[in-house]
């Protein structure tokens, strides 16, 4: 029986848990052998970045109760599953002494030059060592420490900082992947990740308003007919390449993330982690990242990745093979998707609670989950695959191996073969694409490279319109709700306008998707708003069956226009 280590750090320092979860990732470099508990997301730091995604009402009143304490629940699964044992360390010098083997010495970062505990993680990755402040050093007295790298008074701003960084630590990284972390968030949970892997970590704007960011704004989102236009012309290269330019030009930190980006080369698809910075927001990085050729694994708040990382999952769970449903010629069919499982935080908290909530089981409902997983963490997705009931369907999120906005991707051929070999690989045959009416040339390379999917349930949003396209060859059909500004409505408005779509329907049968906001929305407001319908030709299926339904269908349609 294997004996895990596990140590409480929900009452750490920020400075404290930066050290833990370096030590985290030193140890668990070979096995899974310490385990870190952040607790409760009580601190409302801890829900927000640049926006607050659940308030204090909602997390109290909606979320807190069956989300509970992630990295207990995680810990519970493997323990029961796996078979460990669980031993609890007391506190963080006993942990320094119980693995002092694992590291050489201490690099001490600047608290009054935030960004140095970038360069002092990537530092503690290369060289085995421990990033401390001088408060934590004077703190803890290790005298058996030496100091072997002291990042004070080094740098005048954050630019010479990650340009050091880039010139002499970034060669020594991990190929193909780095991470762009937020210090002012104070977020430590996924720096034993990073360590462990030894990941190039940085924190630069990723966006400069004006001319630039409104070309990649028109690529990716602008109207239809010009965008087919830009595209049916290859314009889109030259224009991206342009707009990447012009804002390097006018900022010198987007010129240098636009430099390291650039810079990351794989054997399979360029990757980055983390989140977006404080100077900017989840659509800018967004914009960024796709067209440098990146995708995102968002990792923002995700603890314990080096210890998933480093466990194995258990005989595979095959999924059944589905019998498609008759088709019900007056039927209504509705799908719900739960957002942002793409997210490892998502993962590692159960969808939110969603997936410790009684609801689940009870009602069809899809699931985003991050496909990558199955190379980063396959025990921890396994446990989803594991734990599934038939109602239960795994889709990969956003918009498959990776977040990424697929019009700005200069090399989308070689994403969704990626794509393809990755959801394979787990069984996974539906994927969320981000955006809801790409043009014609993405879409015919849907098609040529779409692998043993089912198809595709579209768009995080509606901004302009929306394609339902069902062939032999491609299904791809465009959640209906929410338009662009609903996505945050309460649960209760949003599946209003849900039932006031079902009462417009005049052509049977009919089909309706919905892609329900994660920090808004839940399993249960689905289960009750299903249990409420009273209609016996309205039908709430699983993304794979609504997606074989479209299919059978259309099929039907095609003898009848035969047959006249």
């Amino acid at each position: 029986m294997k004996t895990i280590n596990f140590l409480d750090v929900s009452t750490f320092s920020y400075a404290e848990r930066v050290c833990a979860a370096a030590l985290q990732g030193l140890v668990n470099r070979s096995e899974p052998y310490l385990y870190l508990d952040y607790g409760l997301y009580d601190d409302p730091n801890a829900r927000c970045t640049n926006e607050e995604f659940i308030d204090g009402e909602l997390w109290y009143g909606k979320y807190r109760a069956f989300l509970g304490n992630q990295d207990q629940h995680n810990l519970d699964y493997y323990r029961q599953e796996h078979g460990f044992a669980v031993e609890e360390i007391s506190d963080l010098p006993a942990a320094l002494e119980l693995f002092k083997s694992t590291y050489k010495g201490i690099v001490i970062w600047d608290e009054a030059q935030p960004d140095t505990v970038n360069a002092a993680i990537m530092l503690a990755g290369q060289e085995n060592l421990l990033p401390m402040t001088s408060e934590i050093v004077e703190k803890l007295h290790p005298q058996y420490l030496p100091a072997k790298r002291d990042l004070r008074g080094k740098w005048g701003d954050r630019l010479q900082i990650y340009t050091w960084a880039f010139n002499n630590l970034f060669a020594k990284c991990k190929s193909g992947v780095i991470a762009c972390v937020e210090p002012g968030w104070q977020r430590a949970e996924f720096v034993d990740f990073l360590v462990q892997e030894k990941v190039f970590t940085y924190s630069l704007s990723s966006q400069y308003k004006g001319v630039g960011s409104q070309l990649l704004m028109l690529l990716a989102f602008g109207p239809p007919a010009l965008r087919e236009l830009l595209f049916a012309l290859h314009l889109d290269a030259p224009i991206r390449k342009f707009a990447l330019r012009w804002m390097g030009k006018r900022s010198a930190e987007v010129k240098l993330s636009n430099h390291i980006q650039k810079a990351v080369r794989s054997d399979t698809y360029p990757t980055i982690f983390g989140w977006h910075t404080k100077r900017d927001d989840e659509l800018a990085f967004m914009l960024q990242l796709s067209a440098n050729g990146l995708r995102l694994v968002p990792a923002h708040m995700a603890g314990n990745f080096s210890f998933h990382s480093r466990i194995q999952p258990l005989d595979k769970k095959q999924p059944l093979k589905r019998v498609v449903p008759e088709l019900d010629v007056e039927g209504i069919y509705l799908t719900f998707t739960l957002s942002d499982g793409d997210q490892l935080m998502m993962m590692h908290t159960g969808e939110l609670g969603n997936w410790y909530s009684p609801a689940r089981g009870t009602v069809p409902f899809n699931w985003e989950v991050q496909p990558l997983l199955v190379e980063i963490a396959p025990a921890l997705l396994d446990r989803y695959f594991r734990q599934a009931s038939e109602m239960d369907c795994l889709i990969a999120g956003p918009s498959g191996a990776g977040y990424v906005i697929p019009p700005l991707i200069p090399h989308h051929p070689a994403y969704l073969k990626e794509t393809a070999r990755i959801c394979e690989k787990r069984g996974i045959q539906v994927i969320t694409s981000y955006i809801a009416d790409p043009c014609r040339r993405v879409l015919n390379q849907l098609e040529q490279y779409k692998g043993n999917l089912i198809g595709y349930l579209a768009g995080y949003a509606v901004v302009t319109r929306t394609l339902h396209i069902c062939h032999p060859n491609l299904i791809f059909f465009s959640n209906q709700v929410p338009k662009v500004n609903e996505i945050v409505l309460p649960a209760e408005q949003l599946l209003v306008r849900v039932k006031s779509l079902i009462e417009e329907v005049q052509q049977y049968p009919a089909f309706i998707a919905v892609h329900l906001f994660a920090y808004r929305t839940t399993i249960a407001d689905v289960a009750d708003f299903t249990a409420r319908i009273n209609n016996p030709h309205v039908h709430v299926v699983r993304g794979d069956d609504f997606l074989s339904l479209l299919a059978v269908n259309k099929k039907i349609e095609k003898e009848r226009k035969y047959e006249n």
